[in-house]
This record gives C-alpha cells, structure tokens and sequence, in this order.
C-alpha cells in the first residue's frame, strides 16, 4: 500500500490517503468528500509507502498516528489569522484547526473549509 497527498481545486478537503494506486487514491477521495474527479480537478501524488507495521483497510484516509508512522512530521501551526475574522467556538466547530505535515522536504497543508471561504472573499490571502 502507498500513500497518496490527494487535492481538488479548491483545495477545501485536501488530505492523505492509503490506496493501491493513484486511481483508488483519487476515486476515494471524491466519493468520500463529494467531488466530480474531472469538474473539481481532483489528483494525487505518491508520498511514501504505508509503513509494514500499519493496517489500514485499503482505501482509507490517514490518521494522525498514521503520518507520523510513515515519516511525516506535524508543523506546529495555529489558525491565528482565521481567528480575526470568527469566534473560535465557531471556528472549532466548522473546521477545526489546520494541519501542516512536512515529509521530507515536501510540506502538505491539509484543506480548511473555513480558510478557503475566507481566500474566497478576499478576508485572507491565499497560501
């Protein structure tokens, strides 16, 4: 099994995901997260292969246990600039806070729907 950084457009659910091959990868994520693969420019990149001492019924997205057993590093990173512009209650609720993973020299921002609502009206700039 591998895992896959998989994005859309609009980059509101972006997460890791364990799969065979980029196209169970990819069909997962927009089955799951309710996106159309072509209209929503749903793709995938290979990160790494699931570590030999993890069991995830293929597909499936990562946990955090997950990233960090495969390599990755959690970002220490807070949603600060989000809390200007909602209550935190609100913010927890919706979104919860943003991770940031960094595998090797590569580093992943998970999707924030309330981050990309934000970009979208122009209250933040986009990453």
């Amino acid at each position: 099994m591998k895992v896959f950084w998989v994005e859309s457009i609009d980059h509101s659910e972006d997460w890791f995901v364990v799969a065979p091959d980029v196209e169970v990868a990819v069909s997962l994520f927009a089955n799951e997260m309710g996106y159309d693969i072509i209209v929503d420019e749903v793709n995938a990149t290979e990160v790494c292969q699931l570590a030999e001492k993890l069991y995830y019924p293929a597909p499936a997205f990562l946990d955090n246990t997950g990233v960090t057993a495969c390599g990755g590093e959690f970002i220490d990173f807070h949603d600060q600039d989000l809390l200007e512009h909602v209550p935190e209650d609100f913010l927890r609720t919706v979104a919860g806070e943003t991770r940031i993973v960094r595998f090797g020299n590569k580093v992943y921002m998970e999707g924030n729907v309330m981050r990309v609502a934000l970009q979208m009206e122009g209250k933040l700039k986009k990453c």
